[in-house]
């Protein structure tokens, strides 16, 4: 049973949202148009075929895309899906859709270009936190949206998603060819996913699996963008931090140095006076007054 289905479309592009109760007996078998498809899963897990082709898109560690190209008809068969419930957006774009993008002059031509003219090709990609909330948007629009724009948000939050898509299907060369416009994005991206997560455990392997990048595009990007790596950003990020808690809120040495990522305040210390040019010891000593005389 359908619980919930949002559709629209507009110059053959097509946007449609289902939430399904878990146990629903999925279709056995149905024939797909030549076209390119986008299949975002926000929650659940699906198992299916692509002319024999074995595809699983699975959000139990968080929400999943896959970008799937046919050049021509093909039968999918839905093989299992989660006994939860599950929810899944699904953009398709018609076989000559790519023709009117300006693939060459983005740079992105020769990547895109393959993918796109192969049968049968996919990838898949862990959603960052802004995709992930254009993918909600498009699924379930902001209640003040009136019912007549209803239509118009949904494919502007799509075509936001396709672009996200392209960027991320032309990342997958491994050369340091990266087109200056897709490097941007990509680095902004990176900066976002890490600044949302920068009280967690953070790995380089987990960043790149979030971008749909492999880790040497990730790194190599990173430090030509902003000239420091990852981690030197995620350290100095946490210091910072750190160092706001002990000017604004007189938090002690110790509980600065597990915030910024240092199990011992010596090493802590060392870090900040050498990022800050004072010890953190003198930095909270000469808050605590204005601290004290605000409250």
């Amino acid at each position: 049973m359908e619980l919930s289905a949002a559709a629209s479309e507009h110059d053959g592009i097509s946007l449609a949202y289902r939430l399904t109760p878990g146990g629903a007996d999925p279709e056995a078998v149905a024939e797909i148009q030549p076209g390119f498809r986008l299949f975002v899963c926000l929650c659940g897990w699906q198992r299916f075929e692509v002319d024999d082709q074995r595809l699983d898109v699975s959000a139990d560690e968080g929400p999943v895309a896959l970008a799937l190209s046919l050049t021509r008809p093909a039968q999918l068969r839905r093989i299992a899906q989660s006994e939860d419930r599950m929810g899944h957006l699904v953009i398709t774009a018609p076989r000559d859709w790519a023709s009117a993008l300006d693939l060459k002059e983005t740079g992105h031509g020769d990547a895109l270009a393959t993918f796109l003219a192969t049968h049968g090709s996919c990838h898949t990609w862990r959603l960052d936190d802004h995709s992930i909330r254009l993918a909600q948007l498009a699924a379930d629009p902001p209640a003040w949206m009136p019912r007549e724009a209803l239509s118009l948000y949904r494919r502007a939050r799509a075509f936001d998603l396709i672009c996200l898509t392209l960027s991320t299907l032309a990342l997958r060369r491994e050369e340091n060819t990266l087109p200056r416009p897709a490097q941007s994005l990509l680095g902004e991206r990176i900066r976002i996913y890490l600044l949302d997560h920068l009280n967690e455990p953070l790995t380089i392997d987990a960043v790149a699996q979030a971008m749909g990048a492999s880790v040497s595009v990730v790194q190599r990007c990173f430090k030509e963008l902003y000239g420091m790596t990852v981690f030197d950003f995620v350290r100095r990020r946490r210091l910072d931090a750190a160092r706001d808690a002990l000017d604004n809120r007189g938090v002690s040495i110790a509980c600065a140095a597990f915030m910024a990522g240092y199990s011992a305040p010596s090493s802590f210390a060392t870090a900040f006076r050498k990022a800050y040019g004072v010890p953190p010891k003198l930095r909270r000593r000469q808050a605590m007054p204005f601290l004290e005389a605000a409250e």
